[in-house]
């Protein structure tokens, strides 16, 4: 039992929903075949993900704040947990009515009266050099990871320009206390990851805190 962990504060019926049933697959936003109004695919289309919040099921919420228009998100976890977007200003009132709907775990308004809700916030402020490949995973502890993308190669437009950007993201992420939310280099998925990863050895100051095993 590790208390960071999403299984620790899900109720144990819905425990099966956060077990990966087949191999991971990563569904992305901006996503095409979404169905959105046209109000929403017209604030998409002009500014990308800025000002839209996106749920993870009823246990991760991510404020997007400030990215770039070709910026995409990539959720790789349990194909159970549905993936809902909509404007920041309308999030709350969002949660509180689909809480144990649409947004589940918690499944069921019953549980959902005892759920304790997205109690912790962290703000990140990811920096980036190179736009054009992942530049950060940010990680669920027990759910899952988020592969941040500065600027998608399927987004990208004949003026996109990867080298010119301001080199920072800002994410407001809410999930239940004590869940962890740790931000890490990306991992190099499927074939695409195959064209930008490059191996390096780790620095002395990283082996010197990473965890050692004695037998």
């Amino acid at each position: 039992h590790l208390h960071h962990r999403q299984a620790a504060v899900v109720h144990s019926e819905d425990l099966p929903s956060l077990a990966p049933q087949s191999r991971l697959r990563g569904q992305s936003f901006p996503n095409s075949q979404v169905a959105l109004d046209k109000l929403m695919a017209d604030k998409i289309e002009s500014n990308g993900l800025n000002g839209f919040s996106i749920f993870w099921g009823g246990l991760v919420r991510i404020d997007v704040l400030k990215v770039l228009p070709q910026t995409r998100l990539t959720f790789y976890g349990p194909k159970a947990l549905q993936i809902h977007m909509v404007p920041s200003d309308k999030a709350d009132e969002f949660y509180l009515k689909e809480l144990g709907v649409l947004l589940t775990p918690p499944t069921g308004k019953q549980r959902a009266e005892k759920w304790m809700g997205l109690e912790t916030k962290r703000l990140l402020q990811i920096k980036f050099e190179a736009a054009d490949r992942p530049v950060r995973d940010v990680a669920i502890s027990g759910l899952g990871w988020v592969a941040v993308e500065p600027i998608s190669t399927s987004l990208r437009t004949s003026d996109s320009n990867p080298e010119e950007t301001d080199g920072e993201l800002v994410l407001a992420v809410h999930v239940p206390k004590p869940v962890e939310i740790f931000v890490r280099p990306p991992m190099p998925v499927a074939k695409a990851g195959g064209d930008w990863y490059q191996y390096r050895e780790l620095t002395q100051k990283e082996d010197e805190v990473r965890p050692k095993w004695y037998f």
